[in-house]
């Protein structure tokens, strides 16, 4: 067997120009790196899992950009980079834009917040399922040319609509584009089935998943003021707090503040739900602050930098014991030992904290069925149409749609929609209406998240836009971790100031489990998910 020196030798080698650019910062490869390189150097299709912070991202990057100085493409991506929140696309870009234009490659990084791509396309291009979506309907005959293909952070949509969305977007690709397919690969936390999460999105592929998981020191506290005080007693002044809501974040932050839990000054909120400007802000200020505490959704569960943090706080359980390992392992990077807490509100909380404990201590990942979200098959219908609006073989369009189902169901849903009229028949040709056109060119057809259309929320003193909220603001609002007093509302626009009354709120819509188009689906269809989620 080869020693480890020898492996990173042989690695560099291969990586070439590659090599320099991506790790020469890095004193040496890290394990999953070692292991994951050399399947990917051979070419084949692979699933990478091992925790945040542990270097897949370099480790699928390089031989994609040792492909892409080998190979350009005349127009179009040759690396397309598929990850699930606007936050990580963002810190992506802070991390290797630099480092695609020091190889003389270009790169664009398209979220909603950033939507515009030049003229010319990039040879790597990173984005969200929703922006893919939209582009496939949008900029049609430049998708031939992907030669490899990341699909990042998967763990997080596999299993609920966007991750089914994604599923079909790859199938349309398949059918639609690719005449070779790209190497593909997976980059996820660990996971219980990494072969079965696989053969849903890229088909069989080999595992890389390297290491045992650090040890987590993890104790139940039932109240903040106890959590806080336990993190200042074990000198952890860097304190990441996953909520599971976005009120909840903001209710915390506010009574962190209010009851002078924490110095006002080093309280932060990060949801998806403020702006991207404060969302960045934030995440710059949090990583130099050297005592803080931020109360985050999943929007910092991934590999965003935020420099090293000293405790994460889980604010009642998270959804799946894997979920527990990920957030926590977003602390104490550098140490041997994660310093955990959990603030349980209910008996029940306790329960599952300790039950989370026992299986990442036996490293036992729960694993649900799978059964994909069949809404999705009315927001791809859509988002097909449009892509096609003289009209689309049905054939051809329930193999667009198989990942979802099969022709039976299929068949359900669109004759559903061809009686409450969303879409026509004209012979074998499936036509959109004139609303599904409507809401396609407002852009949305191309997004399952299921919310109520928002209300911005503005800062009158700078006119400066804070965030987003749903629902009535009347005389107060907690947004951003602070109260703020609504002084003027205009349309769909709420103007405030500082310091709002005592009984100000987080108002935030309680999104669906299911997709956004669920309502659309035939009603026996809508009582078979309920089932199946009961």
């Amino acid at each position: 067997m080869r020693s480890e020196f020898d492996q990173v030798r042989e690695i560099r080698r291969r990586l070439g120009d590659a090599w320099g650019p991506i790790f020469a910062r890095f004193g040496s490869l890290t394990p999953i790196q070692i292991e994951a390189l050399p399947i990917l150097l051979g070419g084949s299709n692979a699933v990478v899992c091992s925790p945040t912070a542990s270097g897949k991202t370099e480790a699928a990057l390089a031989p994609a950009v040792r492909l892409l100085l080998q190979q350009r493409p005349e127009e179009g991506p040759a690396l397309l980079y598929i990850a699930p929140t606007r936050a990580l696309i963002a810190d992506l870009e802070k991390r290797f834009a630099e480092v695609f234009a020091e190889l003389s490659l270009t790169a664009a990084f398209r979220t909603s917040d950033h939507p515009y791509l030049p003229s010319r396309f990039p040879d790597a291009l990173f984005t969200t399922p929703e922006s893919l979506d939209s582009l496939l309907c949008r900029r049609k005959g430049i998708w031939d040319r992907v030669r490899f293909l990341v699909l990042d952070e998967l763990h997080l949509l596999d299993g609920t609509a966007r991750g089914d969305q994604l599923s079909v977007l790859l199938n349309r690709l398949r059918i639609e584009s690719w005449k070779k397919l790209p190497q593909q690969v997976i980059l996820s936390a660990t996971v219980a089935d990494p072969p079965g999460m696989a053969l849903r999105y890229i088909g069989e592929a080999e595992v890389a998943g390297s290491g045992r998981a650090r040890v987590i020191r993890f104790q139940v506290v039932r109240t903040l003021d106890e959590a806080l005080s336990a993190c200042r007693t074990a000198r952890r002044f860097k304190v990441l707090a996953f909520c599971n809501s976005r009120a909840e974040c903001e209710n915390l932050a506010e009574e962190a503040v209010r009851r002078h839990l924490w110095p006002a000054d080093g309280v932060f909120v990060h949801h998806a739900s403020l702006t991207a400007a404060r969302r960045r802000r934030l995440e710059q200020d949090f990583r130099a602050a050297t005592a803080a505490v931020c109360f985050a959704t999943m929007t910092l569960e991934l590999g965003v930098d935020i420099g090293d943090v000293s405790a994460a706080l889980l604010v009642r359980p998270p959804p799946d014991a894997a979920s527990f390992v990920q957030r926590l392992g977003r602390a104490c990077r550098r140490e041997s030992e994660i310093f955990g807490l959990g603030l349980a509100c209910t008996g029940e909380d306790e329960e599952l904290f300790g039950q989370y404990q026992d299986m990442a201590l036996n490293e036992e990942l729960d694993s649900l069925p799978y059964r994909p979200d069949l809404s999705v098959a009315v927001q791809q219908t859509f988002s097909l149409l449009f892509s096609h609006p003289a009209g689309m073989d049905v054939d051809r369009l329930m193999t667009c749609l198989f990942p979802l189902g099969d022709l039976e169901t299929l068949g359900l849903i669109l004759d559903h929609l061809l009686l409450t009229e969303w879409i026509s028949r004209r012979g074998n040709v499936v036509l959109p209406s004139q609303r599904v056109l409507d809401l396609a060119e407002k852009g949305e057809v191309h997004t399952n998240i299921s919310d109520s259309r928002p209300r911005e929320v503005v800062d009158a003193r700078s006119g400066a836009s804070i965030g987003q909220l749903s629902g009535p603001a009347e005389n107060g609002v907690v947004l951003g971790g602070r109260r703020w007093r609504v002084v003027q509302t205009k349309g769909n626009r709420v103007f405030v100031e500082p310091g709002g009354p005592a009984d100000a709120r987080a108002l935030f819509s309680r999104r669906s489990s299911h997709g956004r188009f669920f309502q659309l689906l035939p009603k026996s269809l809508q009582a078979r998910m309920e089932e199946d989620r009961a």
